[in-house]
């Protein structure tokens, strides 16, 4: 799933056939408790005729065109790419499903990618056969209002609806900081399917705030002049609430993972990631 949806989605391959023959030709023994690696892992169709690539010269990355930053990711891609003297070779994964499951995007990435940029670095987050890199940026899930006269959180008039974007932890947060507050004090909030349905619902006139991750009412205000009337309000009495963004591989991945991580530590210190995310205008800061 892409990185507007707080939940994990799924670069390298698994030599899936040989795993295949290995246990084909073993000798019969017990079945362990704990199962193979093999078996952990989702299916994918055709799955075992993708091997290990041929061209070590390129990195193969993929980005999501639901993702509002994916014309970002890439730039960084192409950067790291460059940092480790390899050439770039992009894949735009094209969909028009909100949720996609972990198989679909497991298969992609087989097929694809050795990293597929634009996952949002949820602890605990992704199964084991994942893992992610550093992140190469930081941004922030924020309260946006159309109301000026709501500068911030705090201005907002108790019992007045908030549109949150459900299950992600800005939405966790807000429900916490409420359920302390004795109940007169209390804002109403509308769990909102995705941010684009949360930003919906302030144009209507429907909730008062909405709650939206920041890349998402960024590319609004880029694509639909509508949305130029509504804006960013400080969070208090809420701490800002930020997450991390970096890309994915396969669990198997452990040197290129590395080498990905050194690049975006030394692309960080050059600035050339933060030049990239000033050139685009992007509301997010090069992670630390």
């Amino acid at each position: 799933m892409p990185a507007f949806l707080e939940l994990p989605r799924l670069a390298g391959s698994t030599p899936a056939l040989a795993l295949f023959v290995m246990v084909s030709v073993s000798p019969p023994v017990t079945v362990p408790a704990q199962e193979p690696e093999f078996y952990d892992r989702p299916y994918a169709e055709n799955q075992w005729t993708y091997g290990r690539r041929m061209d070590e010269s390129q990195l193969r990355y993929c980005v999501d065109r639901r993702d509002p930053d994916w014309e970002v990711a890439s730039a960084i891609a192409d950067a790291i790419a460059l940092g480790l003297l390899l050439e770039p070779q992009r894949y735009v994964v094209e969909s028009n499903i909100i949720f996609d499951d972990i198989t679909k995007v497991y298969a992609v990435m087989l097929e694809h990618c050795d990293i597929h940029m634009g996952f949002k670095l949820i602890p605990q987050g992704y199964p084991d056969w994942i893992t992610v890199t550093r992140p190469y940026y930081d941004a922030e899930y924020v309260f946006v209002a159309a109301d000026l006269g709501i500068q911030a959180l705090a201005d907002l008039a108790p019992s007045r609806p908030i549109g949150a974007t459900m299950g992600t932890s800005a939405h966790l947060r807000l429900v916490s900081y409420l359920s302390a507050l004795p109940a007169d004090d209390r804002w109403v909030t509308y769990p909102m399917g995705t941010s684009d349905l949360a930003l919906q619902s302030l144009l209507e006139g429907k909730v008062d705030v909405a709650l939206v991750w920041a890349p998402n009412f960024w590319i609004k205000q880029r694509e639909d002049p509508v949305y130029d009337g509504l804006n960013v309000i400080d969070p208090a009495p809420l701490p800002p609430i930020v997450l991390g963004v970096g890309a994915i591989l396969l669990s198997n991945e452990t040197f290129l993972r590395a080498a990905i991580d050194e690049a975006i530590a030394a692309l960080r210190a050059d600035g050339t990631i933060a030049d990239i995310l000033d050139e685009y205008e992007f509301p997010a800061r090069a992670a630390p």
